[in-house]
């Protein structure tokens, strides 16, 4: 197990060093955080979606399988960060080489900046449709991206203690409103929503679920290296992915349901709460991408190694903006499919380098010592990812559904081509 070191970087949230063991925190905290991250007006629009298109039941299904799959792999991730008290770039850096784990760290940044467009973008849309045009005001939709995105960018900029702080305010709010609007649609609603599989099949609904999130299971180490033990780290991440992210995104279907809109800025008019929902969706929006700035900022300062993680943050939070002045919301399932099918393959990677290969026998002065790129790895990550794709598909699969197999074939590939290393 690597040893703590001091923190030497630029950015004094350890990128590139291990955590103290004085800087930790408890797994409450760490599953407030991550459940803070799940709620989040994408996720909102995409529950919409699939219970739209599956009914309860199916949608039901789909939102814990999905859920099974994000905790049991969220927490083999946070178990390696909370053992190791790296972050995601170190760890692959052991696991695709010196130079390889910056092309990986780089795909996770511009992932996380995507998935920060397209929140800013549906928030900007929100905040036109459910609060200024209440009160009979126009502004351009632009302005309010701008301006909610630098207070995002703001909070970022703060570290670690700035999100912990967050996520304790706004997820008891966030939950509650939730089941308010729940219950609220289902004493107003009269039926349920037909089922329509043109949007989503039983099996693109769970790659979605799984795509939803995989970003942030991949780089659970660079929260749970925070944890203050093993199993705390581990507990907190499958509870908060495997039990409470499904029942979420359940509770945040059942208005479009009910009311048989699949829109839910549509719902949320309909059910006359259109301020309350405005806040909702704003904290919502606020917090998961104040997550996916902090890690893509820790991602990309593994690249840019001279730069303060605070201007990285800023220039990603900047290039973020920029997408969501697109209409990125069009393209958001397709996102997130592929997401659910090229992301999960790293993660199996690292987690089989980590535990089985090395067994957590991972010196950080040792990395100088690594090859610039390892090609099992990409060979690895680049068949799964392929393979899942096609499975997503209906080309051909293993499971059937694209993220578990994508999940299967990385784990096998990367096994066959390291057996000798096995201890």
């Amino acid at each position: 197990m690597t040893q703590p070191s001091s923190d030497t970087s630029p950015s004094g949230e350890y990128a590139r060093d291990a955590v103290p063991e004085e800087k930790v925190t408890s797994g409450l905290h760490l599953a407030l955080i991550i459940i803070g991250g799940t709620i989040g007006f994408a996720i909102f629009i995409v529950a919409a979606q699939i219970g739209g298109s599956l009914g309860y039941v199916q949608a039901g299904k789909a939102f814990a399988l999905g859920g099974l799959i994000l905790g049991i792999m969220g927490a083999m991730t946070s178990y390696v960060g909370a053992r190791s008290r790296l972050s995601t770039y170190l760890l692959t850096e052991f696991a695709f080489g010196r130079a390889g784990a910056k092309v990986v760290n780089l795909v996770i940044a511009l992932s996380l900046i995507g998935w920060y467009g397209v929140i800013s973008n549906t928030l900007g849309h929100a905040t036109q449709s459910l609060f200024f045009e209440s009160f009979g005001i126009t502004i351009p939709t632009v302005l309010a991206i701008s301006i909610a995105s630098a207070l995002m960018i703001w909070v970022t900029v703060l570290g670690f203690t700035g999100i912990d702080r967050l996520a304790l305010i706004l997820v008891p709010f966030m939950g509650l409103f939730i089941l308010f609007a729940a219950f609220l649609s289902l004493r107003q609603g009269e039926a349920a929503l037909v089922a329509d599989h043109a949007t989503f099949t039983f099996k693109t609904a769970v790659s979605a679920v799984v795509g939803s999130y995989i970003a942030g299971v991949i780089i659970q180490p660079d929260y749970s290296r925070f944890a203050v033990n093993v199993k705390q780290a581990v507990w907190a991440v499958f509870i908060a992915l495997g039990v409470v992210f499904p029942a979420i995104q359940f509770f945040s279907a059942v208005p479009s349901m009910a009311m048989g809109e699949a829109d839910i800025i549509q719902v949320m008019l309909g059910l006359g709460i259109m301020i309350p929902a405005f806040f909702l969706l704003f904290l919502g929006a606020w917090s998961s991408n104040v997550l996916c700035l902090y890690s893509s900022g820790l991602s990309i300062a593994t690249i840019a190694e001279r730069a303060p993680l605070s201007k990285i943050i800023i220039g990603a939070g900047i290039l973020g903006t920029a997408i969501a002045f697109l209409p990125s919301q069009t393209y958001l399932i397709s996102f997130l499919v592929l997401l659910g099918v090229t992301i999960p393959p790293i993660g199996a990677i690292y987690i089989i380098e980590t535990i089985l290969l090395r067994r957590f026998d991972m010196p950080i002065e040792g990395l100088r010592d690594e090859p610039p790129v390892k090609i099992e790895a990409f060979l690895a990550w680049g068949l799964a990812a392929g393979f899942g794709y096609m499975s997503s598909q209906g080309i051909a699969g293993i499971i059937g559904i694209g993220s578990l197999d994508s999940l299967l074939v990385s784990s096998l590939v990367y096994l066959a081509l390291n057996y000798k290393q096995l201890k």
